[in-house]
């Protein structure tokens, strides 16, 4: 799960949280009123609501937020066992109650004892049942082969091989095992895994292949500093780099801690290059104009569809498999601007080559037809990508997807760090002379907007790619 959608899913539970709250103080209300009118006590009625309850309300619902988060109901748990959790719902719900019982005595004139016992079973049980539930749904995605995550254990030894069994023997965490890394495998039938690289060759592994997490499992007192190189490059690449016990230290990184069959785990991951509300922004916009692009061209569409279907055979459309966000494969949408089959016959032209670094570009492509010519100078043909940007696989700004045949060609490890943001339709690269402009920079470019990116940024990109639009740069 992407570091937004995590942040989603964390904002998601507090609402939840809350209104489970709610509705178990609202339950409470109503059996609380139930049990009175059977004791000849007038029943309950909003009507008596006063503005002091509800700011009460207000104080219990910040409160409540406050315990949940306190206790790390909010923080990523795949480690956590399920008891774990019921117990730090149940010290954060007696806590929650205990304020709402002193915020009952301070706007009303004495404490109701059933009352408060009644919404504390209830939002007990609730709050319990809620999170089992959520929990419930994600195995049931992650059974269907959903939101998983690859693993990487470093080190091939009896620990590494014994908590890679811990780990693949809780199906619920949803965790797919790439395999071993070390410089001696240590095991030559390793569990359900195999070896993949050496410690020295692991950065260029990383660098080359989708992994979500790496597992250390290797001795510190012989392995400290490889294992710190691992781990600064993990955290350079934002890869979540556990550890068995606390003795990695980095400036960048966050590290809540875990429990795996009372194996003590830290976590060491980048603590991200922009705040959640931000990310959160720069997905609806994208959302937004990318449905609205899609409405307001819909004509082009058509004209442009019936130009390409007239000019030469062939499907309207081109796809390829592109290197997004963390280094997945996700297939491009573009109008096809080239005779059908192209990227056959790109192994015979690789001598004419123009471009430097890993790019391939040739001025006088002899593939490109002539409707696919103005397509590109006019930007027209990168238009169906906008499809890409609703299905989450890019946004309108970001570093732009690479061809796998470019990324296999990167052959140094300072530019993979532009697959640590989500790719998208413009960047830099685009309004600072585009094809003018040689493999390493466009590279460093793309660096410059991840380390300076903002909605500000975001939106400045996009006004000033419209110029470049109109005035035809395109190649």
């Amino acid at each position: 799960m992407g570091t937004t959608r995590k942040k989603l899913l964390a904002k998601g539970t507090r609402i939840l949280d809350l209104t489970v709250m709610l509705c178990s103080l609202s339950g409470a209300v109503l059996l609380h009123a139930q049990l009175s009118m059977v004791r000849g006590v007038s029943q309950f009625t909003p009507a008596l609501l006063r503005p002091v309850d509800g700011l009460a309300l207000i104080l219990l619902l910040i409160a409540w937020n406050r315990l949940f988060a306190h206790f790390g109901l909010y923080t990523v748990r795949r480690l956590d066992e399920r008891v774990r959790e019921w117990l730090d719902i149940a010290k954060a719900v007696s806590l929650g109650t205990l304020v709402a019982a002193a915020l009952t005595l301070l706007v009303a004139e004495e404490l109701d004892n059933k009352f408060i016992l009644l919404f504390y079973a209830l939002a007990l049980f609730a709050s319990i049942s809620s999170r089992a539930l959520v929990r419930e749904g994600l195995v049931f995605l992650r059974s269907r082969g959903r939101n998983l995550r690859h693993i990487v254990f470093v080190g091939s030894g009896p620990e590494a091989v014994d908590l890679s069994q811990k780990i693949l023997h809780r199906a619920d965490l949803g965790y797919r095992l790439l395999g071993f890394v070390d410089d001696h495998p240590q095991n030559t039938r390793l569990w359900q895994g195999k070896w993949l690289c050496t410690l020295d060759a692991f950065p260029d592994y990383l660098c080359r292949h989708a992994v979500d997490e790496v597992f250390i499992a290797l001795p510190i007192s012989t392995c400290y500093e490889q294992v710190r190189r691992i781990t600064c490059f993990c955290d350079e690449l934002s890869i979540p780099c556990r550890v068995p016990s606390d003795w990695m230290e980095l400036k960048t990184a966050d590290t809540p801690a875990y429990e795996l069959n009372g194996v003590p785990m830290l976590t060491l991951r980048n603590a991200g290059r922009g705040r959640f509300s931000h990310l959160v922004i720069k997905r609806l916009l994208d959302v937004t104009l990318a449905g609205a692009g899609l409405l307001l061209l819909a004509p082009l569409f058509l004209v442009v569809s019936a130009l390409i279907a007239l000019s030469s055979s062939g499907p309207v459309f081109f796809k390829q498999q592109r290197v997004g966000f963390n280094r997945r494969r996700f297939r491009i949408y573009k109008f096809r601007t080239m005779v059908d089959g192209a990227e056959a016959l790109q192994a015979q032209l690789e001598h004419l080559n123009e471009a430097d670094g890993a790019a391939f570009k040739i001025a006088a492509d002899p593939r490109i037809t002539p409707v696919g010519r103005w397509l590109r100078r006019t930007s027209i043909d990168e238009i169906p990508q906008l499809i890409n940007v609703l299905k989450g696989e890019m946004s309108l700004v970001g570093p732009r997807p690479l061809p796998v045949r470019d990324v296999n060609n990167i052959y140094e490890q300072w530019p993979i760090r532009r697959f640590s943001m989500r790719p998208g339709l413009t960047c830099l690269w685009q309004i600072s002379g585009r094809h003018r402009l040689r493999f390493n920079e466009w590279m460093r470019l793309d660096l410059k907007y991840i380390d300076e990116w903002s909605i500000w940024l975001d939106l400045k990109i996009m006004l000033r790619t419209i110029p470049e639009v109109v005035r035809a740069t395109g190649e």
